[in-house]
């Protein structure tokens, strides 16, 4: 019997604030309220002018101008707080026998500088996009995710193909490009919701409020509702 939880990033495994692709704009030089480059390249994204692909090459020609390098990513993800309780709910996990997997539209260098190597080692995979940089440390490329938005659905749905009983997979996350999971039927679990509906039942199972993750490990542990292969 496998058991699995797939968490997002931002806003799950973070505190509650700008998300990693603000910082970085902002770090880059940029302005990210109403009307700004930021602002308006993701709407087009939202809108369907483009692919998830484009909107990272065209984000990272906007960070390459604004001549943001491998260290101001790596001090955005140590500057990152994490939410309390995340050490002990992963060791929990791990202990009860769940596989754990974060599945993000954030960037991968900044998760693992943001939760550190004592809590990335619970993590069976990270998906994430991923920077490049030239010989100067300038970003010059991004490899995107491939389980962004509809792809986090498809990650629960691979998972599903794999041999995982979706009953015993849950995933953890806290806005709108993490409902489509809800599809798939497994447990979903929004904490401290942001921009998402998460009264909506056929989209969130259950939904959290508070600071520390550790309240998720009751909806999650709860060995009347394994199911045994």
């Amino acid at each position: 019997m496998e058991k699995v939880v797939i968490f997002d990033f931002d806003g799950t495994l973070t505190q509650k604030g700008e998300n990693a692709w603000q910082k970085l704009w902002q770090w880059a030089g940029y302005k990210i309220g109403e009307g700004s480059e930021y602002r308006n390249l993701f709407n087009r994204y939202i809108n369907g002018e483009f692919s998830y692909k484009e909107w990272n090459d065209r984000t990272c020609e906007y960070l390459r101008a604004g001549n943001l390098t491998s260290v101001k990513v790596v001090t955005i993800g140590a500057l990152t707080p994490m939410i309390l309780g995340l050490n002990q709910t992963l060791k929990t996990l791990a202990e009860n026998g769940y596989k754990l997997y974060i599945v993000s539209g954030s960037i991968k260098q900044i998760i693992r500088t943001c939760i550190k190597d004592d809590n990335y080692k619970y993590f069976s995979a990270v998906y994430a996009n991923d920077f490049h940089y030239d010989k100067d440390g300038i970003i010059q490329s991004i490899t995107p995710t491939p389980f962004d938005f509809d792809g986090k659905k498809r990650f629960v749905e691979l998972m599903i193909q794999s041999g995982v009983n979706p009953q015993n997979i849950t995933f953890v996350g806290n806005s709108y490009n993490d409902e489509k999971v809800g599809e798939t039927g497994v447990k979903t679990i929004c904490i401290n919701p942001e921009l998402t509906r998460h009264e909506d039942r056929t989209i969130w199972k259950d939904v959290v409020y508070g600071d520390s993750l550790t309240k998720i490990l009751p909806l999650i542990i709860d060995k009347k509702h394994e199911v045994q292969l």
